[in-house]
């Protein structure tokens, strides 16, 4: 893991969304239909639909996704095959596998990313 004062604002976000939100485990693997209200931490795996409006999603390193999204935010570390919609921002880590469309209100890709599928700037796609 990189020390603070070498991370990006991306990295700096991820860490205290990290702290601050529900999380399901690496451990755990799920179907289905997901919605909340509050900010999640995905760190297993999950295959269906997941709803947070108003609310970030953060699929973590090692979490494998099959899965549309909708949500305020998403950042993606993991993998991912899928769709997401979001009304604010997008971001796709360095590390990260996507194959799927983007549509949101702001979309960052960094270097290292593997990204396959069409993105969409869309003001409040959510």
């Amino acid at each position: 893991m990189p020390r603070p004062e070498d991370q990006g604002p991306i990295e700096k976000s991820l860490d205290i969304l990290a702290e601050k939100s529900s999380v399901l485990g690496p451990n755990i693997a799920g179907n289905g239909e997901l919605t909340g209200t509050e900010d999640l931490v995905i760190k297993g795996s999950f295959q269906g639909h997941i709803q947070l409006p108003g609310h970030t999603l953060l699929i973590d390193t090692g979490a494998r996704l099959e899965a549309d999204i909708a949500a305020a935010h998403v950042l993606l570390r993991g993998n991912l095959v899928g769709k997401i919609r979001a009304s604010g921002r997008v971001a796709v880590s360095s590390g990260a596998q996507m194959n799927g469309d983007i549509t949101a209100a702001r979309i960052s890709i960094q270097d290292g990313a593997q990204f396959k599928g069409s993105l969409k700037i869309e003001k409040g796609a959510g």
